[in-house]
């Protein structure tokens, strides 16, 4: 069985094709183009037409013409697009590192019973993150007029390749809209953000299927009527290609943001919105906890301050930064340029460079930002494991990370956890794979999937101190760093 499968990531349009008896038969990953947006907000047409360009020059590299499934993957429901009646774009996408909705959820998160009670339905605390927020904001605007419909990157990838407006209930798990234990659109927030039901996508299963179109078909060069498969979130399916599902471990995406996640035989949350909680896939639900400042903020260090291009490779600013980690008096850094997910879901966040010297150069900066990410899934991480009850036994861990073995390493010591990388640049693609071989009766269950280990890092014992006193510099600049702002807000003088 040959599956084509299709990824519209937050930065990125991906493409590979997998057989069940040899395996991965390639993978192109295309970054988004200028014209399409840039993370924080796209032209959907454009980034759904560059994301089945990307099948259709796979496609073509291999001399492949026909292919038995095509299986669709995005980024969860941290997304907005509007809709007319016709179901065309009424203006931009919108990523979750669109913060602008900033002041509608500072409002609402006011209100301490709302932000507990939607929390403990939904799985979603109040965060401009969600669709909900996202779309409510645009609403109190005066900005949804001629909006009928409402959807996230998934919904619009599936239809456009079939002309069904429908979305996974795992997907729709953390868009705000959805009520974690009856699977269906919670009446209380449809009744709050003034929304009918008819504006939402259908909600249907993660094996659910429907003809690929004509159109769909042409620019794939395919043929139209083959099953495309809805499946779930980039998140779910790199839980599921990991293993996460079989055994007892934790999977860390470390991407454009960051997200870590354990699996759940039922709903987990804290007593107060701290980690989120979404649908997983056969019965099972994801945990955990996301960041976001993470791959974007490598980008912005190296692009935009350092100014690199083409004068300093990957491996020569790893080399520099471990240098950095010996000497062992870099700058603390909070990585919060997007503001912050988890734990404590501020949007107004800052990010800051702390304890910065006259005799600092680019690798102490670049080394800081590496480990402030760390730091800040860490602290997600001591916040995460008390609400669900256990600790994993390693961390599985993918993503942009794997380029950078100090990064893997840095990561082992300041989990305290043994590190394994798969080998897969692209976890999420070979899961969603997995998905279409369990829709079409080829797998029987994705909990009989192994982890895969490729590379493996061991926490550095002597390393441990100086990581942990570090960690508690971070954290004594990220209460200051609220607090400070806390009093700011108080006396008028922030924002």
């Amino acid at each position: 069985m040959l599956i084509l499968v299709l990824e519209a990531s937050t930065a990125s349009a991906k493409a590979m094709l997998y057989d069940d008896r040899l395996g991965i038969v390639g993978i192109l990953p295309r970054n988004y183009s200028l014209d399409a947006g840039d993370t924080v907000t796209y032209d959907a047409d454009k980034l759904m037409w560059e994301t089945l360009r990307a099948g259709r020059e796979l496609l073509a590299q291999k001399g492949i013409d026909h292919v038995d499934m095509i299986a669709t993957c995005s980024i969860w429901s941290h997304s907005l697009l509007m809709l007319d009646n016709n179901k065309r774009p009424v203006g931009r996408l919108s990523t979750w590192a669109d913060t602008k909705p900033w002041p509608t959820t500072e409002k609402y998160r006011r209100d301490i019973k709302l932000f507990v009670s939607l929390y403990k339905r939904t799985g979603c605390p109040i965060h401009t993150t969600y669709t909900l927020w996202k779309y409510i904001h645009e609403k109190e605007s005066g900005s949804t007029d001629g909006v009928a419909f409402i959807a996230s990157m998934p919904e619009y990838l599936f239809y456009k390749l079939t002309e069904e407006f429908a979305v996974s209930k795992s997907t729709a798990s953390a868009s705000g809209f959805l009520n974690l234990y009856s699977l269906e659109w919670d009446k209380e927030v449809l009744s709050l953000a003034g929304v009918d039901e008819k504006m939402l996508p259908k909600l249907v299963g993660s094996e659910y299927t429907a003809p690929l179109t004509k159109g769909a078909a042409e620019i794939l060069g395919l043929l139209e009527g083959i099953p495309v498969l809805i499946t779930g979130a980039d998140g779910c399916m790199n839980h599921v290609a990991a293993g996460g599902f079989s055994e007892d471990i934790m999977t860390l995406s470390i991407g454009t943001s960051a997200a870590m996640r354990l699996a759940t035989d039922r709903p987990i949350l804290a007593d107060y919105p701290a980690t989120w909680c979404y649908v997983g896939v056969e019965n099972m639900w994801v945990a955990g906890s996301a960041t976001a400042g993470a791959g974007n903020c490598v980008d912005w260090i190296g692009k935009k301050i350092l100014g690199i291009k083409n004068s300093l490779s990957l491996k020569e600013l790893d080399a520099g930064a471990e240098k950095a980690l010996l000497r062992g008096d870099a700058p603390i850094f909070l990585p919060f340029l997007a503001g912050e997910r988890c734990p404590a879901w501020d949007d107004t966040k800052s990010a800051m460079f702390c304890e910065l010297r006259i005799n600092h150069d680019i690798y102490d900066l670049y080394y800081a930002v590496l480990e402030g990410v760390l730091f800040n899934l860490r602290q997600c991480y001591e916040i995460t494991i008390p609400i669900i009850g256990r600790s994993p036994k390693f961390i599985s861990i993918s993503g942009g990370i794997e380029e950078s073995p100090l990064w893997l390493s840095m990561a082992a010591s300041i989990f305290g956890l043994p590190v394994h990388t798969n080998g897969l640049m692209h976890t999420s693609l070979l899961g969603t794979a997995y998905m279409g071989l369990k829709a079409a009766g080829v797998m029987d269950s994705v909990r009989d999937i192994a982890p895969q280990i490729g590379g493996s890092y061991e926490p550095e014992c002597d390393r441990a101190e100086f990581f942990t006193k570090r960690f508690q510099r971070y954290l004594k600049y990220y209460a200051w760093e609220t607090l400070g702002r806390s009093a700011r807000d108080k006396d008028g003088d922030y924002r």
